[in-house]
């Protein structure tokens, strides 16, 4: 199994995910031509990707998937909310491209299982993503205001956690957005902080010591990569005490390193 990430932030987000004999992207919420740059420069093929999958309709996360799939004539998957969000912005694409999942159910690419769960976002009818194949398991959880026991339960045993820790909150509430924007951020339905980033890992970390972890979606306003990963740790030293802890900050406008399991890669 391998992932990278293309892209992570407020301002646009894409993932890269192969194995089982697959390859997909998990949203494309920048431009064409930097989802192609981005792959290419880790050695990745843009033609080699099979489907794109949609966690929710914001345009951070669907702005050029709407490109991406007319080029390269894949199909694209979504839930049915999320499709009547996005329709406008991916402008025309015909119709047998265009599939509707349905949270908690299993889709199945090649030797890749694909499970779409809901999250808790402003959004018409956003999920996350659960990914098995050869034995692993990798998560995509970001833009949620919360975390259910189920999406625990679902996370536990990762092998690789991509995890929103989007926000610092004394930045967010000391910072210059409006009060109602702070609040939507800070809500159930909003996003989580680093704090609430650090007790999920601590639950899956628990579970799996071994988990490759990357710190995902962070807000360009109210976060920086150092403030994320030294709360994250701080919290999991707290829960979990001192240790080797894998966790790395996605970045914002440029690729992360892949990070690889099995096949010569991480245990």
């Amino acid at each position: 199994m391998r992932y990278c990430s293309i892209a992570s932030g407020s301002s646009g987000n894409c993932h890269y995910v192969e194995a089982g004999g697959a390859c997909v992207l998990v949203d494309i919420g920048i431009s064409l031509k930097a989802a192609e740059a981005g792959m290419h420069s880790m050695g990745l093929d843009p033609a080699a990707v099979q489907a794109v999958f949609v966690t929710h309709e914001h345009s951070d996360h669907v702005k050029g998937i709407g490109a991406f799939v007319r080029k390269y004539q894949i199909p694209v998957f979504a839930t049915e909310g999320t499709w009547q969000g996005m329709q406008k912005a991916l402008g025309r694409i015909a119709l047998p491209r265009c599939y509707t999942i349905r949270p908690d159910h299993g889709y199945r690419l090649a030797n890749m299982r694909i499970l779409p769960f809901l999250t808790y976002h402003d959004a018409n009818e956003p999920v996350g993503y659960q990914i098995t194949a050869e034995g692993h398991k990798l998560m995509i959880l970001t833009d949620t205001g919360m975390v259910s026991e189920e999406m625990r339960d679902l996370a536990r045993g990762a092998d690789i956690m991509i995890a929103e820790s989007n926000h610092d909150l004394e930045m967010l509430m000391n910072g210059p957005y409006p009060a109602s924007l702070k609040h939507r951020i800070h809500s159930n339905l909003g996003h989580l902080s680093n704090v609430d980033c650090g007790f999920l890992l601590a639950d899956v970390i628990a579970s799996n010591p071994y988990c490759q972890t990357l710190l995902a979606h962070l807000s360009e306003d109210n976060n920086t990569p150092e403030t994320a990963w030294r709360t994250v740790l701080g919290v999991l030293y707290d829960r979990l005490g001192p240790g080797n802890y894998y966790v790395r900050v996605a970045p914002r406008n440029d690729p992360s390193p892949i990070i690889r399991i099995g096949e010569g890669g991480q245990p």
